[in-house]
């Protein structure tokens, strides 16, 4: 069963997805800067890396890093939502506002995946082969994304506060 708890837009649905088992699509034109996702209402928790890597080697890997040791997680099938579906592209349509929102970056088309780059808000220590068949593909992603030049200006405005607060202090 899966728990509706998260603000999802009513434009938005869940489907099979070429990029992973399910994703969000677009029931219908969505518009830039439109509330896509809220999380904050949520079923899931605040956890740290210790916690998040139990939960990766159990595949349970609904989370969402919000600071550098805590992420917002499903814990449990209970606490799996719709909104956990949001998948990883190297061409998002969707960025980040605050942790836990994910907003329009563009207008999006019926029927077109909602997705974001990992870049926006991962910083642990992970890496995988992307395979998002975007233009701009990165192929190998990892948790120091975020650090990329060309990352930081195609995406700012919508880096995870954590992240845009580390941004700042390099600049």
């Amino acid at each position: 069963m899966i728990n509706k708890k998260s603000y999802v837009s009513n434009k938005i649905e869940l489907r099979e997805s070429n990029l992973a088992v399910k994703g969000l699509f677009a029931k219908q034109k969505i518009s830039k800067d439109e509330l896509l996702v809220d999380f904050s209402k949520g079923p899931g928790k605040i956890i740290n890396d210790a916690k998040a890597n139990i939960l990766y080697r159990k595949h349970i890997d609904y989370m969402l890093q919000i600071d550098f040791d805590k992420y917002f997680a499903a814990t449990n099938k209970k606490e799996l939502e719709e909104a956990d579906y949001l998948n990883h592209s190297c061409g998002p349509n969707a960025g980040i506002k605050g942790s836990l929102r994910f907003v329009a970056m563009r207008d999006i088309r019926k029927n077109e995946e909602i997705t974001f780059d990992y870049a926006m808000s991962e910083s642990s220590d992970y890496r995988f082969d992307c395979k998002c068949g975007k233009k701009t593909c990165r192929k190998i992603i990892t948790g120091d994304d975020w650090k990329l030049k060309n990352i930081q200006n195609k995406y700012k405005g919508y880096f995870s506060v954590y992240l845009k607060k580390e941004i700042n202090k390099i600049k």
